[in-house]
Parts: structure tokens; sequence; C-alpha cells
């Protein structure tokens, strides 16, 4: 994966980013919309680039998805990618029928669904008059959902980022993935607030194979729920922002909320990365494991990436914030 060269003067725009060097010891970042009457050299992309792979495109085929799930084919199908939601699937998708304690999808498996584009059906029954492509797994619908989400992260050879905190885990996965994009990386980001077992299971199984990054957020309202995520989804860089009251509820305390948010780092590997937030006590104190790598980031004379400085501004119509970062250490 690329590294961000210091110095740097970083442009995150949307739908474009741009690039140029600054000073010996500070990035730029301007976060605005872009504007016609830019006509800096840059090196541009969409921002479009980032969002999830196509519903339609073609990420399994039947083969894959019964060896994911360790299921038998009973009616072939097109290649497709996956949804468990039939009010939102799409042309080219396949349905994988969740069976929970109230509602069991195998009865929204109709005519309808067909109609609607879906090409094929993962479940542990057969419905009747079901005519397009149906994989058969047995038992627990959900247990097979993480056997594909696993098999997923398997075959995944790029680097996965995982984002958690109790406020703005969306908004900085975006941002992630936009500035990784400026440098030439294909990354992926999970769709808005994918961050429960269903949403990082989607996440890992949406993967486009062209990718080199994915960038998922996670995450928790109870204990051990973080742990879980990241063994399926095995992070090579996790990032903590913030421990805040929204967990109150399960945790009882700040201190809990911590220590609940500190299961991204628990197993993190030998050369993985744990980049946290040096203004939040909370964050700054969770341990990283022997071998893993500490970063620390924000206004804070101790980051190792500090915030020197940050303006709001306009642009095109537009509002945007024009920040300088200053580096502390070997990157």
């Amino acid at each position: 994966m690329a590294a961000f060269p210091f110095p740097y003067t970083f442009s995150l725009t949307k739908p474009s980013i741009s690039k140029s060097l600054t000073t010996r010891h500070h990035v730029k970042l301007l976060v605005l919309p872009t504007t016609r009457k830019n006509t800096s050299k840059t090196c541009s992309c969409s921002a479009q680039n980032t969002r999830c792979a196509p519903s339609n495109s073609p990420l399994w085929t039947v083969t894959d998805i019964a060896q994911a799930v360790g299921g038998r084919i009973v009616k072939w199908g097109p290649p497709g990618t996956i949804s468990i939601d039939t009010r939102t699937i799409e042309p080219g998708q396949w349905f994988f029928a969740i069976t929970g304690e109230n509602v069991d999808a195998h009865d929204f498996i109709t005519l309808d669904l067909s109609k609607s584009g879906c090409v094929g059906v993962i479940g542990n029954r057969v419905c009747e008059n079901w005519e397009m492509g149906f994989v058969q797994v047995d038992g627990d619908t959900v247990s097979s959902l993480l056997k594909m989400a696993a098999f997923a992260r398997n075959r995944f050879v790029g680097k996965v980022i995982a984002v958690t905190g109790s406020v703005g885990k969306t908004s900085t996965k975006a941002m992630i993935a936009l500035a990784l994009e400026s440098l030439g990386s294909k990354v992926y980001h999970s769709y808005e607030h994918w961050n429960n077992t269903f949403g990082v299971s989607l996440s890992l199984i949406t993967i486009p194979r062209d990718a080199g990054i994915a960038v998922l957020e996670m995450g928790m309202n109870r204990k051990g729920q973080l742990l879980e995520l990241t063994r399926l989804g095995r992070p090579d860089i996790r990032v903590i922002l913030k421990v805040a009251t929204a967990h109150l509820e399960n945790l009882v305390s700040l201190e809990g909320v911590a220590m609940a948010k500190g299961e991204m780092f628990q197993e993190a590997k030998p050369g993985d990365i744990c980049v946290a937030n040096a203004d939040d006590p909370f964050v700054k104190s969770i341990p990283v494991p022997q071998g893993a790598r500490r970063v620390l980031f924000g206004r804070s004379l101790e980051s190792d990436v500090r915030l020197v400085a940050a303006e709001r501004v306009g642009s095109g119509g537009g509002v945007g914030v024009q920040v300088v970062l200053q580096k502390n250490m070997e990157m």
C-alpha cells in the first residue's frame, strides 16, 4: 500500500482529489468541493470509485457460492453479487435467505423476487416454484453467511483497514478511502453504516476482486462484539477514533466502553498498525500487542501525526476544511 510522502500537500475534494508538494515538515489537506475553475496540476479520481462494487458486478459464481458456504448446488444460476434484503435487491443479485428469531426470509422467496431480477437464492430449504439458481446449505443460514464472509476475506490479497469509535466512523472511513484512491490504489469502502455482524459480512462479500485496499467500518453495542468482527475481517490497519457515552446502556461506564473498543487492537498481529486518537485519554491508554505498531494522531504534542491547524473554507457553493498536519515519526 502506498504511503503519503512528507512533505506533502493533499487536497481532498469531492468528487476529485489533488496533491502537490509543500513545506518540509508539514502536510496540508484541503477538503472542499471541486470547481471547474481549478486549473492547478492535479492527480484526480472520482469519489464514486471508492464506493461499493456495483450490485450487479459478478463477484460470485454459483460454484464460488457453494464452496464458500459448504452448500449443494440444487439449481444452476448466473454469477452475481449478494443481498440479504428482498426490498432492495437489484437485477443480477443472489438472495441470501437469513433465518432470524422473528422472521424467516425463506417466506419471501416468491415469483415477485425473480421478477425483481434476483438470479438465485442461498437457503436451507428449497422453495416451491422457484426456478432460478439455488444453493442449499445445512442448518443456520447466519452461520453460512459468516462462512461466506470468511471465504471472501481469505481470497482477498489486499490490505484491510477497519475503523471504529463512538462517533465519526462513517465519515472517517470515506475520507480514508478517498485519500488512498488519490495515490492510485483501487480502493473499496463499505456501504453507509454496514458495521454490525451482517454489515461487516456483506462488506467482505462485496469487495471487488481487483481491489487493493478495503476500508471497513466496525461498530459494537456489547462486550465481545468488536473482537468477533476483527476476527472476521482480520484488518491490517486498525483505527480507534473516540470513546463516548453512546454505549453506556450495555457497558455501564466510559471505562467499560474503552475496554470494549480496545478489542479492535486486542489480536493485532506483528506488523499490523494500530491507529489511536492521542486526544482521547481512553483511546490513548488502550494497549497494543507486542509486535504491532502504534500510531497516535490528534492535536496533542505526543501525536505521531499532529493536527497543527484547521480552517473552514468555501468554494464553488460548498464548504470544506483545510488542515495542516505535522509528522513526528518515520512513516
